[in-house]
């Protein structure tokens, strides 16, 4: 392969590596005399029109990302096209220090200390909200693209070109993303918005903590598979140095659906930070006051209310009521103030409770080759799908039992009673039955159904 010595105006120095978009240089803007990364991108061979498009994305998409500017971002200086090869580049702020995959390869507990994880999430997390507000979505999140300073600051690279990655427009050969920090919605192909790259902070965050990665396995569809329908054990249980906030945090930043996720960076930014002092979660407090408001507010209307009360409570002293009568409208009105105070934190730690985060695991074998399956959580349809061996059905008889293929669901859901309803349909077959069962569920934890396909009315029941 032939040296380059030069990209436009920019002098290269060395190789920093190479990979599916392209090369990436460390050089030198003689300009102004400084040092700079330069990153060429690859066109895709395909025909002149598409090469042209694909060139022409790159630079839109660049001069986007060059907008940006935060401590937390690597800074785009320049985009530009070398006359010869007419490979685009850019070029952008060389950032001394390492990636933070590399950075936690190199520690000897291959995990960094709890402190300091929170500290580089949290600033992640930040540099997110920024870019989100912005109008600008990474869509490629994971430790390789994210640069830790020599001074231990996180900065996270590739914006912009990582969209032009995950454009129509691919490169031959490669898989584009890294499947096991993508949400699930850009793996089933959806529109995606910033809460997709802050469930690709989720799962950095708990494979800091915990050491182990979220979702893992032996070929990228195991992993694909996972990330789309399982939820990770609570961090608790894989390290024992982490409590219940953690766990909350980490099952919200990595719920499956965008809605139960946290909705901004800002807002991730700040449970982070009181992870890290120690604090009351304020996104857990924020959710219980923005739920006890209403009810609360009815208490205290002029309609005889704890405010009322109190209010009452002060007349007599302001009259300045000596007598035993006043004395005792005085216990009274501060004794019912108390009252509808201690049954307003009553109201207020029940519904504290029901806004906590659980999860629905739903479980089974089916012994038919095609279906389709319904879910209901308390008569709201959760989830539809079509259900498939993965064998012919040729191969042996649709209602032998050794046909068994596994059913793994897994849905997000608010803690306290559900009442949950599954129809299964299966054409020419005996499974056209639903039912329903009702079940408790824990804050911050899994509660396993077992769906019994072995049965003509499809039985249901808790593990």
């Amino acid at each position: 392969m032939e040296t380059m010595h030069q990209l436009g105006r920019y002098e290269i120095v060395a190789e920093l590596g190479r990979g599916a978009m392209g090369a990436v240089f460390r050089a030198r803007d003689p300009k102004i005399d400084r040092t700079v990364a330069i990153k060429t991108i690859a066109v895709p061979a395909s025909s002149k029109h598409d090469a042209e498009h694909y060139r022409q994305r790159f630079f839109r998409e660049a001069q986007a990302a060059g907008r940006l500017s935060h401590p937390g971002i690597v800074t785009i200086y320049d985009v530009g096209e070398d006359e010869a090869t007419h490979t685009p580049f850019i070029v952008m702020e060389c950032v001394e220090g390492d990636s933070l995959d590399r950075v936690v390869a190199a520690t000897a507990a291959k995990k960094l200390p709890r402190e300091i994880a929170l500290k580089l999430l949290r600033q992640i997390a930040e540099a997110l909200d920024y870019a989100h507000r912005q109008g600008i979505v990474h869509r490629d999140i994971k430790p390789a693209n994210i640069m830790v300073t020599t001074e231990g600051q996180p900065k996270i690279a590739d914006f912009g070109i990582a969209k032009l990655a995950m454009a129509e427009t691919t490169l031959p050969g490669h898989v584009v993303g890294t499947p096991a920090y993508m949400s699930p919605e850009q793996l089933n192909g959806k529109a995606v918005d910033g809460r997709s790259d802050l469930f690709s902070v989720g799962v950095i965050a708990y494979w800091l903590l915990t050491g182990v990665k979220p979702f893992d396995g032996d070929t990228l569809t195991e992993i694909c598979v996972q990330v789309v329908t399982k939820d990770p054990a609570p961090p608790s249980e894989i390290a024992p140095d982490l409590n219940i906030d953690v766990d909350y945090v980490l099952s919200r930043a990595l719920a499956k659906d965008p809605a139960m996720r946290y909705q901004s960076g800002s807002e991730m930014a700040a449970d982070l930070d009181d992870l890290s002092a120690g604090k009351k979660l304020r996104s857990v407090l924020q959710s219980a006051k923005t739920q006890i408001a209403p009810q609360i507010g009815a208490m205290l209307s002029p309609q005889g209310n704890a405010a009322a009360g109190i209010a009452a409570a002060r007349i007599p002293q302001a009259a300045g009521e000596k007598n035993g009568r006043g004395r005792r409208k005085l216990v009274v009105y501060l004794v019912a103030a108390v009252f509808l105070l201690l049954a307003g934190a009553g109201l207020l730690a029940l519904n504290f409770s029901r806004s906590r985060p659980a999860t629905l695991q739903i479980m089974g074998q089916y012994p038919f080759h095609s279906g389709q399956i319904y879910i209901w959580v308390d008569g709201d349809l959760r989830y539809h799908d079509e259900l498939r061996s993965v064998s012919s059905p040729h191969a042996r008889s649709s209602h032998t039992s050794d046909a068994n293929e596994s059913l793994g669901i897994t849905l997000p859901v608010m803690a306290g009673r559900h009442t949950v309803r599954i129809q299964v349909d299966a054409e020419g077959q005996i499974y056209d039955h639903d039912t329903a069962i009702p079940g408790y569920f824990r804050a911050y934890s899994q509660k396993t159904l077992m769906v019994d396909f072995a049965s003509r009315n499809l039985a249901l029941r808790w593990d």
